[in-house]
């Protein structure tokens, strides 16, 4: 009993390690069944997509390959565009679809959604993988935006597809029932979309290839119509161009191009031209003279001396610059005939210098007459004022006779001891003041009419009015007039006459004072503004009336009372100004005062002034 007992336990071990090794048999198979099936599909995905360029198929066989192969019941796919801002369906197949439904980019009919958004766009922005075994329990699918569903989807497993830098595209894949997917099938999943990241890749890489040729298609094609535009313009420029034109081959010096105006000028064909050295229509001298001026890489020779075919001379402007081709470097040479433009010039000259001179002579000629007429003017006004000058004049001399003859018969009755010396002395002393008058009178007339000549000295401005101040001082003082100075500091020497400057300033202060009834102010200021010195004068008088600012300066013009004044002062400020090659002019309103503005140049040139030391 003990033998058949020890028998049949060893038949219930063999019995035990047989099942194991089945199990283990079965297990092995089903892993080499599962491995085989998952090489499988590699090699179907391979077969399929890899190297197969078209988007539509590619997606439509990733969609199929995974419905096929898989316990998905429902497949869509998703690519995400190319500025990573969502994410569009492009291929899907449910339970219901006899084939995948693909949709072109931007098709109306496609979804989309925002990257992020939604369980695809949640794998598609952070590239990880998603299982949810029941979506019903599954919170993160409802934070995802999911929402419940209907009984056809329990399930749901969604894979990115990477690309080299990001995520390129999902694939969401969806059961009716509960725990459909698994890890395992995840990994197999992985496999297939793995492979779909190749196809995507190649295509993303082929696309760009594609859009690079039409962009260099389109670019060659446009800088073709360019160089057939830049072609027809340069020989429209060549043909059209008013200056002859030579295209020369630097190395060997031949002539390759020409235009119409080169023919023009030269009288030889283009035929004939091309080929030649350009020896042959410049000659050896002006060759070696323009590859002289090219040492730059461009020059140009003026008034060059040319002949045409029939040895006619011509003058030309040449101008040459070295231009860098393809075929190597040639000189660009534009040549104009100047010949007809040198012969105007040079009766041009010829005119001008005869003007120049005929001017030079009518210069003169008018300058003398118009010394002439002025002293005719002057002579002419002295004669209209003779009359007037005769009476002032008179005046002075019935006093000084009716005086004289008064002293005398004193004297002759009653001697110079009854007479007395004071009455003497009043009587000598009238004399006296109305003899002055009449020196006054005939001063201011030969000032007038005679021509001065100019000492030209180097003069300070500022000094210069402060000493014709004191020439007035006594006239100021009797009407008490302050003498008020806005002298600028600083100023340069002029180089002028002294004497006349100093003549304007006393004329133009007496007139002032005489203008003023009693107290006032004469204020100066003198400025340089770098070429002229600018003396202004302003008094508090009465002013001047608009209707007399015209007159002013006339020789004669005068408002005061007869035995007051000659009307010269002024007219003589004017003349001694203009001598000084300077200006005057005068503002006033009535009742406001007279501002008189000298301008005096920082020198004077004249062909009758003298230097004095």
């Amino acid at each position: 009993m003990n033998g058949a007992e020890d028998l049949y336990s060893q038949l219930e071990e063999l019995r035990k390690e047989r099942d194991t090794y089945a199990k283990a048999l079965a297990d092995s198979n089903a892993a080499f069944r599962e491995k085989v099936n998952e090489f499988s599909i590699i090699k179907r995905i391979g077969d399929s997509i890899r190297w197969n360029l078209d988007k539509r198929r590619v997606c439509v066989e990733i969609v199929d390959i995974i419905i096929d192969e898989t316990m998905a019941e429902n497949c869509s796919l998703w690519v995400v565009d190319p500025e990573r801002r969502f994410i569009q369906l492009t291929a899907v197949r449910g339970q219901r679809d006899h084939e995948v439904r693909y949709f072109d980019p931007g098709d109306p009919r496609a979804s989309s959604m925002p990257l992020g958004e939604g369980v695809a766009g949640w794998v598609a922005k952070h590239g990880t993988s998603l299982l949810i075994k029941d979506v019903s329990e599954s919170a993160r699918f409802l934070e995802m935006g999911g929402t419940a569903v209907s009984s056809s989807i329990k399930s749901l497993l969604c894979l990115p597809i990477k690309g080299k830098d990001d995520v390129v595209g999902v694939v969401n894949m969806s059961h009716p029932d509960i725990g459909a997917f698994s890890k395992d099938n995840e990994r197999v999943l992985n496999l297939i979309t793995n492979q779909a990241a190749l196809a995507f890749a190649n295509i993303l890489l082929f696309e760009q290839i594609q859009r690079f040729n039409e962009q260099l298609e389109r670019t060659v094609e446009e800088r073709t119509r360019n160089l057939s535009l830049s072609e027809r313009k340069y020989r429209s420029f060549m043909e059209n161009a008013g200056d002859a034109i030579l295209v020369v081959d630097m190395a060997e010096g031949k002539i390759i191009e020409s235009n119409s105006r080169t023919c023009d000028y030269t009288g030889y064909p283009k035929e004939e031209l091309t080929g030649k050295d350009l020896n042959f229509l410049l000659g050896p001298g002006l060759t070696e003279r323009l590859n002289t001026a090219l040492l730059g890489a461009a020059g140009r020779l003026e008034g060059v001396p040319m002949k045409n075919r029939a040895g006619a001379e011509l003058y030309c402007d040449i101008t040459a610059n070295v231009i860098s081709t393809q075929a190597g470097e040639v000189i660009h040479l534009i040549i104009r005939d100047i010949t007809h433009r040198l012969k105007l010039e040079a009766k041009l000259k010829e005119y001008n210098e005869s003007l120049e001179e005929m001017v030079k002579k009518r210069t003169m000629e008018l300058a003398h007459a118009q010394d002439e007429l002025l002293q005719a003017s002057k002579m002419a006004a002295i004669g209209e004022l003779a009359s007037g000058v005769a009476h002032e004049i008179n005046n002075p001399i019935a006093i000084i006779s009716g005086y004289a003859e008064d002293l005398m018969d004193k004297l002759k009755l009653s001697g110079v001891a009854r007479v007395g010396q004071d009455t003497v002395m009043g009587v000598l002393a009238m004399i006296t003041s109305q003899a002055e008058r009449c020196l006054d009178i005939t001063r201011s007339l030969l000032n007038f009419a005679r021509k001065q000549e100019i000492f030209v000295s180097v003069v300070d401005i500022n000094q210069a009015a402060l000493a014709t101040q004191g020439l007035a001082k006594h006239k100021t003082e009797d009407k008490h007039v302050a003498l008020v100075n806005n002298l600028g500091g600083n100023l340069p020497p002029i180089r002028t006459d002294l004497n006349m400057v100093e003549q304007v300033l006393l004329n133009i202060y007496n007139n002032g004072v005489d203008a003023i009834e009693d107290r006032g102010e004469i204020i100066t200021t003198t400025s340089f503004d770098g070429e002229n010195f600018h003396l202004v004068i302003e008094d508090t008088g009465s002013g001047i009336p608009p209707e007399n600012l015209d007159k002013i300066f006339n020789p004669f013009f005068t408002t005061k009372p007869v035995g007051r004044g000659t009307g010269l002062g002024l007219a003589i400020c004017q003349q001694l100004v203009d001598r000084l090659k300077g200006k005057i002019s005068v503002e006033s309103e009535p009742g406001k005062g007279a501002s008189f503005h000298v301008i005096l140049p920082l020198e004077i040139h004249s062909n009758n002034e003298h230097w004095k030391g």
